[in-house]
C-alpha cells in the first residue's frame, strides 16, 4: 500500500484498535483525529475519510503562510534574537589556528531556494556587521513576499 503524507496506520490486536491517524502541525498546533475501519465500513473507506480531513486541514493553512511561519520562528539555537540571522566562527587556517568570524543573514528566494549572504566582523565590525545582516534579511524577505504576490 502506497504511503500518504501526514496518514499513519494503527494495527493493535492487544487493543483491538484497526485505524488511521491523521496528524498535522501548523503553527505550533498539532490536530490529532483517527477513522476507525468499523465506524467507516473498512479499511479504504476510512483511508479516503483520513485523506480527506487531512486535505481539509492543510487547505485551512495556505502553504505560502505555512512557509512564512516557518522560516521566522525563532529558534532555541539563535544566536542573535532575529530569525535567519546568526554569527558565526570558521576555521580559516587549520596550520595556525585562525579562525575569522561573520554574520550571516539567511532566506528564502521567490523559488524556495535558499540564500544567505555575509558580513565580514573584521571589515565591518561586530555590530555593523550585525546590523547589515538583520537589514539584508529584512529587505530580502520583503522582495520575495512582493514578487510572490505579484506571481
Amino acid at each position: 500500500m502506497r504511503r500518504h503524507r501526514n496518514i499513519t496506520r494503527v494495527d493493535d490486536d492487544a487493543s483491538r484498535t484497526h485505524a488511521w491517524r491523521v496528524t498535522v502541525q501548523r503553527k505550533g498546533k498539532i490536530s490529532v483525529s483517527s477513522f476507525s475501519d468499523g465506524v467507516y465500513g473498512g479499511k479504504m473507506k476510512a483511508l479516503s475519510a483520513a485523506i480527506e480531513h487531512r486535505d481539509l486541514l492543510i487547505s485551512e493553512h495556505s502553504l505560502r503562510e505555512h512557509r512564512i511561519w516557518l522560516c521566522s520562528r525563532l529558534r532555541k539555537n539563535n544566536t542573535s534574537g532575529i530569525p535567519g540571522v546568526g554569527r558565526y566562527e570558521v576555521l580559516a587556517n587549520r596550520n595556525t589556528g585562525r579562525y575569522y568570524a561573520f554574520w550571516l543573514a539567511c532566506w528564502a528566494d521567490e523559488k524556495g531556494r535558499n540564500r544567505n549572504r555575509k558580513f565580514m566582523i573584521s571589515r565591518f565590525g561586530e555590530r555593523r556587521a550585525k546590523s547589515l545582516a538583520i537589514a539584508e534579511r529584512k529587505s530580502q524577505l520583503l522582495r520575495v513576499s512582493a514578487l510572490k504576490e505579484q506571481m
